[in-house]
């Protein structure tokens, strides 16, 4: 893979990035190329919810011919396991505001949830715990890691109630607004991808107040585990 395409929705999510991979515009607004690595690295920040997610893969796979998808970013936690800025990577991802979401099984892309690259993941999961290692020998706090079902639908949930819907009903780790948008397009494009979520706040009523306040941190943790699997 010589050319790896980066998603974030947010400012916050790909601003590491740009900086680290010594970015710089492209024709296209929004997304950035830089290098790491003896790779080409597109960055694109897609801006929030499933249509700019998925015009974001097209993108990158039409005009810049990426080898591979890293969605990277926050999400809010709804597995009682997890605590803030914990990383939960991609097993499958589905929609939880697609309903009925069995319609996706019988059309494009034939299957309501969608799997990540198996190698990708495995990569995703070395990277944290290399990551915890640096962390641990500096003497700093590190974090869990966790992979597993993630949910995406175009809303910021906000309530304990539904968030344990969501635990429910798709035995899902957290939710966000993009990824299963991201999974649907590189799947349909026969791209491998996966999904980096940092846990910024937990889908509850308390939610926007934490999100303010840990979303930079949790985006660049999210970050650097992405940087980590590209080393690899």
């Amino acid at each position: 893979m010589k050319r790896i395409g980066l998603i974030g929705a947010m400012e916050s999510e790909v601003e590491t990035f740009c900086r680290d991979f010594n970015a710089v515009d492209t024709d296209i607004k929004g997304i950035f190329k830089g290098s790491f690595g003896g790779k080409e690295i597109y960055i694109c920040k897609s801006g929030i919810g499933k249509v700019n997610a998925a015009i974001a893969v097209q993108r990158l796979v039409d005009i810049f011919s990426v080898d591979c998808i890293i969605n990277s970013g926050v999400a809010g936690g709804i597995s009682e396991d997890l605590s803030k800025l914990d990383i939960v990577i991609s097993k499958r991802l589905t929609y939880h505001d697609f309903n009925p979401i069995d319609i996706l099984d019988r059309n494009p892309p034939y299957g309501s949830m969608m799997e990540a690259d198996e190698k990708m993941v495995e990569k995703a999961v070395l990277a944290c715990r290399t990551l915890n290692k640096n962390l641990e020998e500096e003497g700093k706090d590190t974090f869990n890691s966790f992979v597993g079902t993630i949910v995406s639908g175009d809303c910021f949930v906000n309530s304990a109630q539904k968030a344990k819907q969501l635990r429910d009903d798709f035995d899902a780790l957290c939710t966000e607004m993009e990824g299963a948008a991201v999974a649907h397009s590189a799947k349909v494009n026969g791209i491998p991808f996966v999904i980096i979520r940092a846990i910024s706040d937990f889908a509850d009523e308390d939610a926007d107040a934490s999100f303010e306040s840990f979303e930079t941190v949790a985006a660049k943790r999210a970050a650097f585990i992405v940087k980590e699997i590209l080393s690899k």
